[in-house]
């Protein structure tokens, strides 16, 4: 049986620490140096292999018909980021790599996935797949899409080779853990979306659901909230089903950025007798402030609508903005923690190898079947 190959995996330079450890920890994964930053001019530039020089041809030979990975992620400053993966991808083609997959841990612009009324707004969700493909990219990974639309785009560029990871079992497996001697009194929901049939939110958190309990639980460990927007970024309430009172909310969505729609879905079960609110978002862009005012936010004056917001590392620079906020004011900064998606990140490249291994087994056998 044909041993697994090796990928050479390029660590861009907006990538978490844990992250890149658990990638350089894998089997069957070689990490790739190179030197990722600006010139003087603020211009982006990528060299790989960079301090080898004298190793050029042996370098080459790697390259050449390699399986590659990027990994990067594309938060602020977006197009910095954006353009370094592009730059990433193209460098590795250019060179002689055969396949490129783009592992895009939180993909920017998937909120600009559709036109509006009577205006001319950018549908970006549309094109930066688009630049994904010119660049050289084969193949994406990415966690948790914000919406059906933008997940529609990348699967026009890439087809099946576009692949969507999820961090429920992830956030299932925390939530056990932690509310171990609670769990019969845990219910899941979203903040919003409850009067949309279709809504990607409602489904995450039946999914959430039916991981911690099982499909039957969803018929009694559910909330169901909706919303209106009343401005760019604020919202109201507008519909509530369930019973939350004495029970430990969990609260999850794709994404949290300005935190208003968190919080006001936080304070309604508050509101409605809810022991904890616990917050699960797999991608914490929080926006200039929002992280303190995320925990800071008290409806009743007095006690937090969110006493844990929990995020994963997909954005790197949450662990940063943790930190920041603990040394001004460490009581609120200790209700915010971070689970890593390294792992996951690192088992799907390894899973596809293995896929690929089994491919090549299986074509080389029917091969050597018809030479035979």
């Amino acid at each position: 049986m044909l041993e697994p190959r090796k990928s050479l995996v390029l660590i861009g330079n907006n990538t978490s620490q844990e992250v890149a450890k658990a990638l350089n920890n894998a089997n069957n994964i070689i990490t790739l140096p190179a030197s990722i930053g600006q010139f003087s001019s603020g211009e982006p530039f990528v060299e790989l292999f960079r301090g080898q020089e004298p190793d050029f041809q042996s370098n080459s030979t790697k390259l050449k018909g390699a399986k590659t990975h990027i990994i990067q992620a594309t938060d602020e400053p977006v197009s910095e980021h954006c353009q370094h993966l592009l730059l990433m991808a193209h460098s590795l083609k250019h060179y002689g790599a055969k396949d490129v997959t783009a592992v895009i841990p939180f993909a920017a612009f998937a909120r600009q996935d559709r036109e509006f009324k009577d205006r001319f707004t950018s549908v970006a969700a549309e094109f930066f797949p688009k630049q994904l493909k010119a660049s050289g990219v084969d193949h994406v990974i990415t966690v948790t899409p914000h919406s059906e639309a933008a997940i529609k785009f990348y699967q026009n560029e890439f087809g099946n080779r576009f692949t969507a990871l999820s961090t429920t079992q992830l956030f299932a497996d925390d939530i056990k853990k932690r509310f171990n001697d609670n769990l019969s009194s845990v219910v899941v929901g979203a903040p919003d979306g409850a009067d949309k049939p279709l809504d990607a939110g409602q489904q995450r958190a039946k999914e959430l659901c039916t991981a911690i309990f099982g499909e039957s639980g969803c018929n009694t460990n559910m909330f169901k909230i909706a919303k209106t927007h009343t401005g760019v970024s604020d919202t109201k309430i507008t519909s509530f089903e369930g019973n939350v009172k004495g029970k430990h909310c969990i609260i999850v969505d794709d994404m949290i950025d300005g935190g208003s729609t968190m919080i006001n879905a936080a304070s309604l079960l508050k509101a409605r007798g809810a022991s904890s609110v616990t917050a699960y978002a797999t991608h914490g862009i929080l926006s200039g402030g929002a992280l303190e005012k995320i925990l800071s936010a008290k409806p009743d004056g007095m006690t937090p609508a969110i006493d844990n917001l929990i995020l994963t590392d997909t954005i790197p620079t949450v662990e940063k903005k943790i930190s920041t906020l603990a040394e001004k004011q460490p009581k609120l900064a200790e209700r915010a923690q971070v689970l890593s998606a390294g792992k996951m990140l690192a088992a799907e490249i390894e899973r596809q190898n293995e896929i690929e291994t089994g491919f090549a087994h299986a074509v080389k056998s029917a091969s050597e079947r018809r030479l035979a």
